[in-house]
């Protein structure tokens, strides 16, 4: 849940192509599209839980290698960190309340599996204040509801899904064997949805990250 081709500088340097993509990545930021500036490490810190049951720090790690492999040119690097005052990205389950002050748009997860939030200000995402912080330096915030998710490979999925989300693409596929898909099954990025995240990373955003 939620939102051309580049011609690189120096005659030895190839022309990227950039794929079409095959679904809409601005479906669900109403034509609005959104990525992390050019070659951006993002930092993301996953909520600490109780052990036992099903691991969201293995689910974030595995979508974090999924999706890194995906860029053509080093656009971003996700990369999991253990301080959150760092954290670019936070990501927590349900279960535990809500770690950052929510920005000047509404934080509505409802009864969603998964949700990733961020609120756009003036053409870029709002940084927003993790509770125990004085910084402000989360951008996009992922809440996961672990009851939905029955076994570990689903809630491999539904990670893998938001982070989607938080990479770039904006919108949902039709296509059920997509890990973009609304209710994914998959847990890693297939051909389609790593066009269309490529075509994204080609593309100027109206909203940086």
């Amino acid at each position: 849940m939620l939102m051309t081709s580049m011609l690189l500088l120096g005659c030895d340097n190839p022309t990227v192509i950039r794929p079409d993509f095959a679904y809409d990545p601005t479906q669900l930021t109403g034509g609005q599209l959104y990525r992390w500036s050019t070659g951006a490490r993002v930092r993301v810190f996953v909520e600490p839980m109780a052990a036992g049951g099903l691991e969201l720090a293995g689910a974030v790690q595995r979508a974090v290698v999924s999706w890194n492999a995906v860029p053509q040119e080093r656009e971003f690097t996700l990369d999991v960190v253990t301080n959150r005052d760092l954290a670019d990205v936070i990501v927590y389950d349900r279960s535990i309340p809500q770690p950052v002050v929510s920005g000047s748009c509404p934080f509505s997860p409802s009864g969603a599996a998964g949700y990733t939030y961020f609120c756009p200000l003036n053409g870029r995402a709002e940084r927003l204040r993790p509770l125990a912080s004085t910084g402000f330096t989360t951008a996009i915030v992922i809440r996961v509801d672990m009851t939905t998710t029955a076994t570990q490979a689903a809630l491999d999925a539904l990670v893998a899904h938001e982070v989607g989300h938080a990479v770039g693409i904006g919108g949902h596929s039709p296509q059920t064997t997509d890990v973009m898909y609304t209710r994914p099954t998959v847990r890693t990025p297939t051909d389609r949805d790593r066009n269309t995240l490529r075509n994204v990373l080609g593309r100027a955003a109206d909203i940086t990250l």
